[in-house]
């Protein structure tokens, strides 16, 4: 991100301030020249800087989601959030939805024995980008 400018630092030609002071009745000397930007790329610069919060219990999921589903699927899945003893999987593509379907009964056998304290009794698939 850019730094902003002093105005303190800035050149400023002293010679056209004092007639534009005359001229204009102005008391303050003009802002440096910026470039200007719009708000679209100022607020792009912003929001890349913040990322979602994730569950400690989701960053443990996530290391061992490819052990869990496998390399393939996990190339197109990842456990989002748990919420009321729910595990909400965010899928990339419509076509990963009825695979995952296939193994999801398998696949909460291997999170209730695997990760009891979680208290997982139900999986939702969500289609979702990464």
């Amino acid at each position: 991100m850019p730094v902003m400018e002093q105005p303190r630092n800035s050149r400023m030609n002293r010679d056209r301030w004092d007639m534009d002071k005359v001229r204009f009745h102005l008391s303050k000397p003009p802002a440096p020249n910026r470039k200007i930007r719009s708000l679209g790329d100022i607020l792009v610069d912003v929001v890349s800087g913040l990322d979602q919060p994730v569950q400690e219990n989701v960053r443990v999921l996530r290391d061992a989601w490819p052990k869990l589903v496998g390399e393939q699927i996990a190339k197109h899945s990842e456990p989002g959030f748990i919420k009321d003893f729910t595990l909400h999987v965010f899928v990339d593509l419509p076509g990963w939805m009825p695979e995952l379907e296939r193994v999801k009964r398998l696949l909460l056998q291997k999170l209730q024995s695997s990760y009891r304290e979680l208290r997982i009794r139900r999986l939702n698939l969500i289609l979702k980008h990464k």
